[in-house]
C-alpha cells in the first residue's frame, strides 16, 4: 500500500501532467508565444493560482512542455551516430543533428537553451525525466547516457568534445575554448533563423562551415584528414 506521502505526490505529478499537456495543446494549435497562465490552467481545469503551486512562472510550465520536442532531436542522434569511426566524426555528427533539428524549430530551443540559468536548466529538466522516466533511453553508450542529467548547453557540447580530448586529438584548454566559439557562433545563427534573416537549410550549411574550420583550427593539421573524412560522412 503507497504511503499517503507517496499518494501526494503522485496527485502532484498527474496535476502537472495536466497543466503540461494543457500548455502543449495551446503550442500546437495557436503557437508558443500564445501559451499563457490563464489559458492553460483554463484548459486544464484549474484556476491560474493552482499553477503557482506547481510552477515557478509560465516560464517554467512552457520549458516542460516544450522539452517533449526536444526528445524528437534524442531519438534521432542514435541514427546519425551510426557508422562514427572517431570521437571527432561523433563530435560532428552531434552537431549536424542537433543543428537540423533546432534551426527547424528556433524558438523552442531558443527557450530551451538560452532562457533559465544553468541551475534552473538542470533543476527543470531532472523535474521533467521524474515526470516522464519513460521518455529515458537507458542502453545508450557512454556519453550519450550523461545527456538526461544536463540541459547546459555548454555542458551537453562539451561532454562530447570529452572524448576528443580523451583520444589526443584536442587538449582540455582548446576544447574549453573551441567549445565556447561554436557555441557563440550557434547562438546567433539560432537567432537569424528565429528572426526569418536564415533558412533552416542555410543555417545548418553555415554551422557546419564554421564547426569544420574551427575545429581544424583547434586541432591542428594533424587531424585534417579525420575532419575531411568526417565532412564527407556528413555531407
Amino acid at each position: 500500500m503507497k504511503s499517503s506521502k507517496a499518494r501526494t505526490k503522485l496527485k502532484q505529478q498527474r496535476i502537472i501532467k495536466y497543466f503540461i499537456d494543457a500548455a502543449n495543446e495551446i503550442i500546437m494549435q495557436e503557437g508558443l508565444s500564445a501559451v499563457t497562465i490563464r489559458k492553460a490552467a483554463d484548459l486544464a481545469g484549474y484556476t491560474s493560482a493552482t499553477l503557482y503551486n506547481y510552477f515557478d512562472n509560465l516560464q517554467h510550465l512552457v520549458f516542460l512542455a516544450t522539452m517533449t520536442h526536444l526528445e524528437e532531436y534524442n531519438e534521432a542522434l542514435p541514427g546519425y551516430l551510426k557508422g562514427c569511426d572517431n570521437s571527432i566524426e561523433r563530435y560532428m555528427a552531434v552537431c549536424k543533428c542537433f543543428a537540423e533539428y533546432s534551426f527547424a524549430q528556433p524558438e523552442i530551443y531558443e527557450l530551451l537553451f538560452f532562457t533559465h540559468s544553468d541551475e534552473k536548466l538542470e533543476e527543470y529538466t531532472q523535474q521533467y525525466y521524474e515526470l516522464f522516466p519513460d521518455k529515458i533511453v537507458k542502453d545508450w553508450p557512454a556519453p550519450l547516457n550523461k545527456i538526461y542529467v544536463l540541459n547546459s548547453i555548454y555542458s551537453r557540447s562539451f561532454m562530447m568534445l570529452e572524448d576528443c580530448v580523451q583520444d589526443g586529438f584536442i587538449n582540455s584548454e582548446n576544447a574549453k575554448d573551441f567549445n565556447d566559439v561554436n557555441l557563440r557562433i550557434y547562438k546567433t545563427i539560432l537567432q537569424d533563423v528565429q528572426n526569418g534573416e536564415l533558412s533552416r537549410d542555410e543555417a545548418i550549411t553555415m554551422t557546419m562551415k564554421y564547426y569544420f574550420q574551427l575545429m581544424e583550427c583547434y586541432m591542428g593539421s594533424e587531424s585534417a584528414s579525420l575532419l575531411k573524412a568526417a565532412m564527407k560522412k556528413l555531407s
